[in-house]
């Protein structure tokens, strides 16, 4: 038996592949990553095996923006085969970016479960083949007209045996007046083609000369115009914004022109028209007029700049030419007129010609002294023809490396980028329009960032043809840099200003409006922009003078500061602070105010707690101290002569002195806590215990009776002072909030690894909108300390006491049901030694 032949692996296929004849490669990926191409397809791409594993893109840069780069993608996603013949590609082979052309197939591969794993690329290139057709094609058209033309000849030399008997005696007079047409045809279709593109240059130049300019805003408005329309108009620059200039077109023109710039101003495209337009010396001038876009730097219609040449001469020009041929035609039986005519017409070609040099002498002149850099390309081999100095100091460049030179030897850093738009405007004759373009410029041997409005503008001849390009350009670095920072400011005020929660507004003094920000019509509960009397109407009715006052004082003294209270629309009220600075116009009067606002209503809360606080401890420390010091007058009179009463005055001055003492303590823990100086020593110890030792107070006084209830035999590791001080901080609130309930009910519970304590009493309860607050600094439930006295600091700091052991605290309650203070505390031997 013979050895069965093993299989081929994968890399001998890939091996045996390599060798195909047809162009072949294998793609993953939406970017077309190259996993294998044969020799054939690297022949094609002009590129070696270094471009395996690289996107079709990244291996072959020139295919940016060419269709090729999305099929893969769709071919990719969709599981499709895409394929072409006779495709146009522009592919760099040895440096050189050529275009060729294609037979080519994209196929999707996909696997058992239909699920697209590679893109199988072939092609074919069919350049030669394509460009032989396209001769074929060609050769046969022209051969087509030669048959006709050969025709032509023929029955025209039928016509002319038949006229050589009547032409003989003409013969040589018509050959030389045959001879001189020509000429002549040949000179004035040079001469109007030159005076053309001049002017079409000049068009390309709205500047400071004798050409009309105006411009409009997105709403067609007129804006501006310059002297240049006020001279040939008669009128002023504000009868000519009044009134404007269409009654002074010729009626005939009227319609057509007003139709033509209203389609170009709807759709937002560049246009031009002629027209005759009435002067003010009396007579019609030809006017040529086009009108083109404008667009701020977000893209958005800014309105339309206009610019008119005055093309009256032109248009005589072309009458006096118009009957040149005319009367040409006639001198073909008057030769005697014909030479008289002739003679005129060099005369008026020796005019033109002169007129023609001093155009083209103006149009040089004008690019040398305009305020703006300006290059000037030829299309056909992009040699610079001319430059003026604006444009070399904008390249950094000499006059000897740009003019009479290719322009990308001149300006070789910004090829890559700019050489392919400008290859667009020649091949599309579109302009092409840069705004705040960000490049890099080798100027004078150093590299530098720069930012250029330009434009690409392309000049045609009277067929069309794209002759050259205008380079248009704008150094605007200093003004984006200059915006950039600004806008970076504004950025950060904005984020600062929202972050402090301040609204801020513009008030015009004249039309009495106020613009405000989201947070100003927040606070006033307005939709902005709105008057000022509807922003008064939002204050507080005892406060509506005070912005009035305010303003009165800011008028004087430039700055605007009060504080006032706002009605919200659910009559609740809030303060506000306002402030501002006063702008003035040229003659000293107020013109606006730039100001903010702030809603200080939790200040003016905190404040207001602060003064209640300092009216309780002032009260409250003046009940004890009023009563020992009557207490130490009584035993002073005594201390001769002691009398039954001496032990009782002791003892309320012991009392009287022990309530210092606590008022102070709480202070001092207050003021400990703010300083983080709060210390614990936590130990184990029996809560039974400690609650047994912190009660006694409460049997001793008899009016109330504790029930402690749950596990009584439970361990916890803490501060015993501090927890102590929680407890009877419960204890005496209920005590003095639920006098009337008799029993206070303690318990202890052992809740999911925690211990949870907890005082209940079967007082009057808590109303729901106090509790949120409870245990806040300064916070009493009842403010006016009518029924019960204290600091409002106890349960503020048992909150403190229990946070720093790891524990939570809260409180429940229900009006008439009575109330619940708690606090658990970790069980965790190990966590409450931390």
């Amino acid at each position: 038996m013979k050895d069965p032949v093993p299989p081929l692996n994968s890399e001998q296929l890939v091996g045996i592949f390599s060798f195909v004849n047809t162009a072949t490669a294998v793609h993953v990926g939406e970017d077309a990553r190259i996993e294998f191409a044969n020799q054939a397809m690297l022949a094609i791409w002009g590129r070696g095996p270094e471009v395996i594993g690289k996107g079709l893109e990244e291996a072959m840069p020139e295919l940016a923006g060419q269709p090729f780069v999305e099929m893969f993608a769709r071919v990719w996603r969709e599981g499709i085969t895409i394929s072409g013949s006779d495709t146009p590609a522009e592919i760099r082979v040895d440096g050189k970016l050529d275009t060729y052309y294609f037979d080519f197939e994209y196929r999707a591969v996909k696997d058992e479960d239909g699920r697209v794993i590679a893109v199988l690329h072939t092609a074919t290139d069919v350049t030669e083949r394509y460009l032989n057709r396209r001769e074929l094609e060609e050769a046969s058209l022209n051969k087509q007209l030669l048959i006709r033309e050969q025709s032509l000849n023929e029955q025209l030399a039928v016509v002319n045996e038949e006229l050589s008997a009547t032409n003989e005696e003409l013969h040589s007079s018509r050959e030389e007046l045959s001879r001189m047409n020509v000429q002549l045809e040949h000179l004035v279709e040079d001469r109007v083609k030159a005076l053309v593109e001049s002017e079409a240059r000049f068009r390309s130049m709205a500047d400071n000369t004798d050409v009309l300019i105006s411009v409009r805003d997105e709403n067609g408005t007129l804006m501006y115009f310059n002297k240049a329309w006020s001279q040939l108009s008669g009128r002023t620059f504000d009868e000519l914004i009044d009134t404007g200039w269409y009654d002074l077109i010729h009626p005939n023109d009227r319609q057509h022109f007003i139709d033509t710039h209203q389609q170009a101003f709807a759709r937002r495209i560049s246009y031009s028209a002629e027209m005759r337009l009435m002067g003010s010396d009396g007579s019609y001038h030809w006017l040529l007029k086009k009108g083109t876009p404008r667009f701020l730097s977000d893209g958005g219609f800014a309105g339309y700049i206009s610019s008119c040449v005055d093309i009256t001469s032109i248009k005589l020009g072309e009458q006096q030419l118009q009957d040149v041929n005319e009367e040409l035609a006639v001198s073909n039986e008057e030769l005697a007129a014909l030479n008289e005519e002739l003679a005129a017409t060099n005369e008026e070609l020796a005019e033109s010609n002169d007129e023609l040099l001093l155009s083209e002498a103006r149009f040089r002149n004008l690019i040398r002294q305009a305020p703006v850099a300006i290059c000037v390309i030829r299309a056909e081999d992009l040699v610079v023809t001319e430059v003026n100095n604006g444009y070399l100091e904008l390249v950094g460049k000499s006059r000897e490396q740009l003019e009479k030179r290719l322009i990308w030897e001149g300006v070789a850093e910004a090829a890559e980028v700019y050489a392919p738009v400008m290859h667009q405007v020649i091949t599309t004759g579109t302009a092409f329009h840069g705004r705040e373009h960000e490049l890099i410029l080798n100027r004078n041997g150093k590299d530098e960032t720069m930012f250029i409005d330009f434009v690409y503008e392309p000049v045609t001849d009277l067929k069309g043809q794209v002759t050259s390009i205008m380079v248009v350009g704008n150094d605007v670095t200093d003004k984006v840099k200059a915006r950039k920072q600004i806008e970076d400011i504004e950025e950060r005020n904005r984020l600062a200003i929202e972050a402090a929660e301040i609204g801020t507004y513009e008030l015009s003094y004249e039309s009495q409006f106020v613009i405000g920000s989201k947070r100003f019509n927040e606070i006033f509960g307005v939709t902005s922009p709105v008057s000022r009397a509807q922003v008064l109407a939002a204050f507080h009715p005892l406060d509506a003078h005070l912005s009035e006052q305010a303003h009165a004082t800011a008028r004087k003294t430039g700055k605007l500061f009060y504080e006032a209270r706002v009605l919200a629309a659910d009559q609740s009220v809030k303060w506000v602070r306002l402030q501002g600075n006063i702008h003035y116009d040229s003659d000293g009067k107020a013109k606006k105010l730039l100001g903010t606002v702030m809603d200080i209503t939790a200040l003016k809360q905190i404040q207001q707690q602060k003064d209640d606080f300092i009216s309780i401890a002032s009260h409250e420390l003046k009940t004890p101290l009023t009563g020992l010091k009557a207490s130490l007058q009584l035993l002073d009179r005594m201390k001769t002569n002691p009398t039954a009463l001496m032990p009782r005055l002791i003892e309320q001055s012991n009392r009287s002195m022990d309530k210092i003492s606590e008022l102070v303590e709480e202070l001092l823990n207050v003021t400990r806590i703010n300083e983080g100086k709060v210390i614990l020593n936590k130990k184990k110890f029996n809560l039974a215990d400690m609650v047994d030792e912190c009660c006694s107070h409460v049997l001793q006084l008899g009016t109330h009776e504790l029930v402690v209830e749950g596990e009584t035999n439970l361990d916890i590791t803490a501060d015993e002072n501090r927890i102590q001080q929680v407890v009877t901080n419960f204890i005496n609130n209920a005590i003095k909030y639920a006098p009337q309930s008799r029993q206070i009910f303690l318990k202890i519970e052992h809740q999911d690894q925690a211990v949870r304590v907890s005082v209940r009493d079967t007082g009057p309860g808590i109303p729901a909108d106090k509790l949120p607050h409870l245990f806040e600094r300064y916070y009493r439930v009842d403010p006016r300390g009518i029924q019960v006295s204290g600091l409002g600091l106890g349960l503020y700091i048992s909150a403190d006491i229990i946070e720093r052991h790891g524990g939570k605290i809260g409180a429940e309650s229900k009006e008439g049901e009575g109330s619940t203070f708690w606090f658990m505390l970790p069980d965790d031997e190990e966590s409450a030694l931390n």
